[in-house]
């Protein structure tokens, strides 16, 4: 009697590939490519970043990404952007606060923001 062959797994078109990632809050988790966005920074690699929303908490996560897991997840489909061109710009004058934040709004409220300010 022939022996019986171990079934294949589904071929690679079914299976969807996931990646294996963690939340802070929830743990352990399986996520699809398309659940993530990958952002390289050509000119500085140290500000390159991933980032999901978790599906069990809803908290967007968002880890550094070093050269090699720029290359595991663009490798495994994850989709890549790039990083803004403000992202690089020399900032001057102190950080802003809450406090700056919300005269803001007051003032865009009022009106009373010049044109060209």
């Amino acid at each position: 009697m022939p022996e019986k062959q171990p079934r294949d797994p589904a071929p690679p078109a079914q299976r969807r590939p996931t990646i294996t990632c963690s939340c802070p809050s929830c743990g352990t988790l399986e996520l699809e490519p398309c659940d993530f966005l990958l952002v390289v920074c050509a000119a500085d690699a140290e500000r390159s970043f991933y980032q999901f929303t978790c599906p069990q908490c809803s908290s967007l996560v968002t880890k550094h990404a070093s050269p090699r897991v720029v290359e595991g997840l663009a490798s495994r489909g994850v989709p890549v952007g790039g990083l803004p061109a403000e992202a690089l710009e020399e900032r001057a004058g102190p950080p802003l606060t809450t406090d700056d934040l919300l005269d803001l709004v007051l003032a865009l409220e009022r009106g009373d923001i010049p044109a060209g300010a």
